[in-house]
């Protein structure tokens, strides 16, 4: 019973930082709430557009409280890592050392501070992050993934060169829903959600929510990676006539069982 309310006094102290932050900065509307379910376990998929207010929307909009995987790789500074790392685990956000994060200054920063970022860093922060999460679907709650791993808008890095840029989706949360599945032996849901951002004077946010899909509607874990990819797309606004924004051709829109003979046989995630 402490422990519960330990939570609830954590996520509101949040939400109340969330609101200072986005007051005169960002305005939020959002569509689809009705397919977030009422209790029980939810994979929340969503684009990374921007490196902060993605989560300030999330955490002002969702009907119930949120934990999201976070990266803390752009911490360059070991002891800082640390704090951001533990500042995480209050609301028990998993936080993850990405893989493919730049290391241009690694040399240095080593010689300062230690080496921060060694394979086997990345290992055990990837574990435990994969562990949370887990045991987060599994007690019925709501888990944010940005399965891009990158956001479109950083002050620290970004690999997007464009607004309307989506990177291809890492198949990390395929492998949690899965496992989540496995141990729960029911079904995760599986809900998309897109991010439109414009800015005039200040930011406005819209955040667009889809229906809910499960892992075993799909012949594989690559075919429900490439559904995941294109149906967030079009709840970003990425998809006009059949055509992506940034010049990519949109493939099938039914991403199940009949997709499967032209997907399912090519190399990729399983």
């Amino acid at each position: 019973m402490l422990h519960e309310r330990y939570e609830s006094v954590t996520y509101e102290a949040m939400r109340l930082a969330a609101r200072a932050l986005a007051a005169g900065r960002v305005e939020i509307s959002v569509t689809g709430l009705e397919n977030i379910p009422a209790d029980g376990p939810v994979l929340l998929l969503a684009r990374h557009y921007h490196h902060l207010f993605d989560g300030v929307v999330l955490l002002l909009s969702m009907p119930r409280p949120i934990h999201i995987l976070v990266a803390v790789d752009w911490v360059k500074n070991r002891y800082a890592r640390h704090l951001l790392t533990l500042a995480t685990t209050m609301p028990r956000w998993p936080a993850v050392l990405r893989s493919d994060a730049p290391r241009s200054d690694a040399s240095e920063e080593r010689a300062r501070t230690g080496k921060i970022f060694t394979p086997g860093a990345i290992r055990r922060y990837q574990r435990s992050a994969f562990s949370e999460s887990v045991a987060l679907l599994t007690e019925g709650r709501v888990l944010v993934v940005f399965p891009e791993g990158y956001p479109n808008v950083d002050q620290h890095y970004t690999p997007k060169t464009r607004p309307e840029e989506i990177l291809p989706f890492k198949a990390g949360f395929a492998a949690i829903a899965a496992a989540a599945e496995k141990r729960l032996g029911a079904r995760v849901p599986i809900v998309p959600a897109g991010f439109r951002y414009t800015k005039n004077q200040r930011w406005s946010a819209r955040l667009n929510i889809g229906e809910a899909v499960y892992a075993e509607d799909f012949v594989s874990r690559r075919v429900l990676i490439h559904r995941m990819e294109q149906r967030i797309a079009e709840l970003s606004g990425l998809f006009v006539s059949g055509q992506q924004l940034n010049g990519g051709s949109v493939p099938g829109q039914k991403g199940t069982r009949d997709e499967a003979h032209r997907l399912a046989a090519s190399p990729g995630p399983r």
